[in-house]
């Protein structure tokens, strides 16, 4: 089973962490198990993954806070990292990340999943490995959420100001004009510990007399401004006074704004009208299509498919987010019942929907414990459908 939100975060609660630290302030959680988040990965993950999967660049960057290392220091012409070189530079001090790891790790895919339930928002993750004494980035801050699980190793951060309240992605960080205000607070994170920032909070890190290894989770959230834009873009699809063109010669010194000023009152006027309903949905099925299918093991599940019967112990993929939809009937067509998952929509008769809600619901589960009224053969077909999709497996 794959690490969820819930005991990341522990001993606090979600409904703690929702009311008194999300999108507010920083928190800190140290537990003093070193080994809390080892099943997520370890450096000999690291070092596998720079030296055999043939990864280029942006997958691992290398940077150090006071020395400016490009792409032609550790990567060849073509893009492909160079192990070598990688690791020579990591030995001089710098500090290696891997970004997006959760594509080519399972373990760390199931994770991103689990929070991408939680938050309804696309999870990332970069992993940072940083030697004894170095520094990768100067202070800065990050215009998404993150929650950062020590691995290995300890590191000590220091927090500054918020000179940007939750930060568009227009308003990233520059060093030139925005300054890090005094420091707030500071701590060391140890093996099993844990800090919550949010986006905006301007901070740093430098790693102590070990070698560190944290990753970096990030939280891809969708804003309230995203929802305004979108509900004023499906007002213009239906009123032709939001596609009319911006008066002409508007860019013109001495243009006379009263006239626009004017319309611009009324369009605002009419966003009283927007419902919210719609874009949410929008918002929806477009995260849901794009969660792709986590089905590690899936050859072998296909394997076992002419084995399939009553004594099979199966159960839901653990991470899998979805929506059904119920379908009426049309012209020729009976009811029916639409699931939106992974990345595709099956569509099943109505009857099925009871069972097929508690097969990909349900950790563990044989065959007649499915509700419902489908007959066994029944239940066989949709269980054959489910473990080809990747919805469902095998147990044991």
């Amino acid at each position: 089973m794959s690490m969820t939100f819930d005991q990341a975060i522990a001993p606090v609660t979600a409904q703690e962490f929702f009311d008194h630290s999300f999108e507010k302030t920083h928190l800190v959680i140290r537990r003093g198990q070193a080994n809390y988040y080892s099943s997520l990965l370890s450096s000999a993950d690291i070092d596998w993954a720079v030296s055999t999967l043939g990864l280029s660049v942006p997958e691992v960057n290398v940077v150090q806070a006071d020395r400016e290392i490009t792409s032609a220091d550790f990567a060849y012409d073509s893009g492909f990292v160079d192990p070598v070189a990688v690791n020579q530079l990591f030995a001089e001090g710098a500090t290696v990340i891997m970004s997006n790891l959760q594509e080519r790790l399972p373990k760390l895919a199931n994770f991103c999943r689990e929070l991408e339930k939680v938050f309804s928002a696309r999870v990332q993750t970069n992993i940072y490995m940083t030697p004894a004494h170095s520094q990768g980035f100067k202070a800065h801050y990050d215009g998404h959420d993150v929650l950062v699980l020590q691995v290995e190793g300890t590191k000590e951060w220091r927090i500054y100001d918020t000179p940007v309240q939750l930060p568009l992605e227009e308003q990233a960080f520059n060093p030139h004009d925005v300054p890090i205000g005094e420091l707030t607070d500071s701590f060391v994170l140890e093996p099993g510990d844990m800090v919550y920032v949010p986006r905006g909070l301007t901070h740093d890190a430098v790693s102590t007399d070990q070698t560190s290894l944290h990753i970096t989770t990030g939280l891809m959230m969708r804003s309230w401004a995203d929802v305004m834009v979108e509900a004023v873009r499906k007002l213009a699809l239906n009123d032709a006074a939001f596609r009319e063109g911006l008066p002409p010669g508007f860019a013109n010194e001495g243009f006379d704004t009263s006239r626009a000023e004017a319309k611009f009152a009324a369009l605002l006027g009419k966003l009283s009208s927007a419902s919210l309903e719609p874009v949410l949905n929008d918002f929806r099925e477009d995260f849901i299509a794009t969660r792709l299918p986590r089905a590690h093991g899936q050859l072998a599940q296909m394997a076992r498919l002419d084995r399939l019967g009553p004594d099979s112990v199966m159960g839901a993929r653990p991470t899998l987010i979805y929506s059904l939809t119920d379908v009426p009937a049309k012209d020729d067509q009976p009811e029916s019942i639409a699931l939106s998952c992974q990345g595709t929509v099956i569509t099943l008769p109505a009857h099925a929907r009871e069972p097929l809600e508690f097969a990909i619901s349900t950790p563990r589960f044989k065959m007649d414990d499915m509700p419902g009224d489908l007959d066994d053969a029944g239940k066989l077909v949709l269980l054959r459908r489910l473990v080809r999709e990747g919805l469902v497996q095998f147990i044991e």
